[in-house]
């Protein structure tokens, strides 16, 4: 008589590591959610968690996205209208209410980014109505309406897909120098 046992253990130790895998894939898959005006989407490459970014659309078809890769915080504005030099950096003032900053984007063809280091500046992302970018030719008012609650989204999204990499038993740890 064989020994159906071993098999059947087999078989619920694959049915279970099957449907505990398809939740995270479906999660995956579908990892984005709105606040508002916001669209918020944790990007894996492959199977490695890589960010989470908070995403929306002004007029004249420009988008804005923070993105947030660790502690790592970068502003991008983008818009296929426009002609960028690539690799050059471009004066700014950032005004968020009473406050200004300026500072320099870095330009891609047809986009600008910031590294976000100055921790005032990032809790003035949550707190004010608007952000201004002043630039040469012209100024960008980006709406900050529920920004302070996909800001907060952001920072889970980056707690729960980087605990997730980490707990994983199945996956030997990472070795750090």
């Amino acid at each position: 008589m064989p020994n159906t046992n071993g098999r059947n253990i087999g078989l619920l130790i694959l049915s279970a590591v099957g449907f505990g895998l398809l939740p995270v894939a479906a999660a995956a898959e579908s990892s984005s959610e709105s606040i508002g005006p916001w669209g918020i989407e944790a990007t894996y490459k492959g199977d490695k968690f890589d960010r989470c970014t908070i995403t929306r659309k002004l007029d004249d078809d420009i988008v804005v996205t923070f993105v947030r890769t660790g502690d790592d915080l970068t502003l991008i504005l983008e818009s296929p209208n426009w002609k960028l030099e690539r690799g050059q950096d471009y004066p700014v003032k950032m005004n968020l209410g009473s406050q200004s900053w300026d500072r320099e984007v870095a330009a891609e063809v047809n986009s600008v980014s910031l590294v976000v280091e100055d921790g005032k500046f990032e809790r003035g992302l949550k707190n004010s109505n608007s952000l201004n970018i002043v630039a040469a030719g012209a100024t960008i008012r980006v709406p900050l309406d529920k920004s302070n609650e996909a800001l907060e989204r952001l920072e889970q999204c980056i707690e729960k897909n980087e605990r997730a990499v980490q707990t994983n038993p199945f996956v030997a740890p990472a070795r750090r120098p």
